[in-house]
């Protein structure tokens, strides 16, 4: 279990950087992971788990992948095949992550862990060969570079979007474990990760920093600072360029111009010579709002707002479980400038979207949450 777990996320973390196609990323993790997640999950809840999916968490979740789905039918330049697997793939994700969380919380903490030191090693041979080439003050992936072994360069939005989970995953578990030898490492590797952040992108990055200087405090009990380390945070996340234009992104505000098929550079709305394409506004929120609606974009905010509502308030159970919570906020804070994909099959912009809310809704499923068996 360790070790398909461990070579998942590896190849989850590393994917980006090590294939050349997103569709060959994307078969080997349909092979690798949710398949057999497929079929351990079926097997759990033909066997009674039914709670894995079906806990009152989940239904934000669910409306507003439902919602989107529905708003296909006035959309444009509608991909449902594209949608449906992803939409798929990220009820496999929760439910295989509430099922591990339940049954193999510690295996699963572990595979986390090495698959972002995987991510880390790699990201280090990635920064080494670039910077053997390119001047130091120059930003990673801003000029071509011949890296070794060959590597792909996929650019500072998806570097930025893949490495926000593994990196912030590895700071929790450094703090979690403290000055040991494994904390050490761990500390290390989360090094490596905000270094090569702040090196693809440097205003992200410095944000990114600022958030973990907001979770460190938070778990020294410095609640006022943490949370002006967060504001700090949020103001250097927003794009007041792109705010700004926010009204192109408001044509039909309420039910949103449908969810067409989803692209990196720009977005289409409807208007009755044709199509108009917009440029992406690279904000998760105006994505949504522009696709859905204000109806997808309150059920988008609900489905991170209601779990994170109903946490435990127990601080031994916050540090506790602090690698399934560490990387919601810098997730979202981060779609605000890099948001480029909302809903596509496994990409890396699920580093920042559906592993940080599928890792914060596994933390809410515990077997003191399972209903009592009746007694015959």
């Amino acid at each position: 279990m360790r070790l398909w777990l461990t070579v998942s996320f590896a190849v989850m973390f590393t994917g980006p950087f090590l294939f050349h196609s997103r569709v060959a990323l994307l078969n080997v993790v349909d092979v690798l992971f949710f398949v057999p997640s497929l079929t351990l999950l079926t097997r759990a809840l033909v066997s009674g788990d039914r709670q894995l999916l079906l806990d009152l968490w989940l239904v934000p979740l669910y409306a507003f992948l439902g919602w989107t789905l529905l708003t296909m039918g006035w959309a444009e330049d509608v991909n449902s095949s594209r949608t449906v697997r992803a939409v798929v793939q990220i009820v496999i994700l929760v439910g295989m992550l509430r099922w591990l969380h339940l049954y193999y919380r510690h295996t699963l903490k572990l595979a986390l862990a090495n698959g972002a030191m995987t991510a880390m090693v790699v990201l280090a041979v990635i920064m080494v060969s670039y910077y053997t080439i390119q001047p130091l003050d120059s930003p990673l992936f801003s000029q071509p570079a011949s890296l070794i072994f060959n590597l792909p360069q996929p650019g500072p939005l998806i570097g930025t979007m893949a490495l926000v989970a593994p990196t912030f995953i590895l700071l929790a578990q450094a703090l979690e474990e403290g000055f040991t030898p494994k904390g050490a490492r761990r500390g290390a590797g989360a090094l490596v990760g905000f270094t090569f952040l702040v090196a693809v992108q440097p205003h992200t990055g410095l944000m990114l920093l600022v958030m973990a200087l907001a979770w460190v405090l938070l778990r020294h009990g410095q609640r006022l600072l943490a949370a002006l380390a967060g504001a700090v945070a949020l103001y250097m996340a927003l794009d007041f360029e792109v705010l700004r234009q926010a009204q192109l992104y408001f044509s039909h505000p309420l039910f949103g111009n449908g969810f067409s098929q989803e692209s990196g550079d720009s977005l289409l709305e409807g208007i009755p010579d044709g199509l108009r394409v917009l440029p992406h506004p690279n904000n998760v929120l105006l994505a949504v709002v522009h696709s859905t609606g204000l109806i997808g974009l309150l059920l988008f905010l609900a489905a991170w707002a209601v779990p994170a509502w109903n946490l435990p308030d127990n601080d031994q159970k916050h540090r506790e479980g602090a690698v399934f919570l560490v990387s919601v906020l810098p997730g979202l804070l981060t779609m605000l400038s890099a948001g480029a994909y909302t809903l596509v099959p496994f990409h890396p912009s699920w580093m920042c979207l559906w592993l940080p809310l599928a890792l914060m809704l596994a933390s809410l499923s515990t077997r003191e949450s399972r209903p009592a068996l009746k007694q015959g």
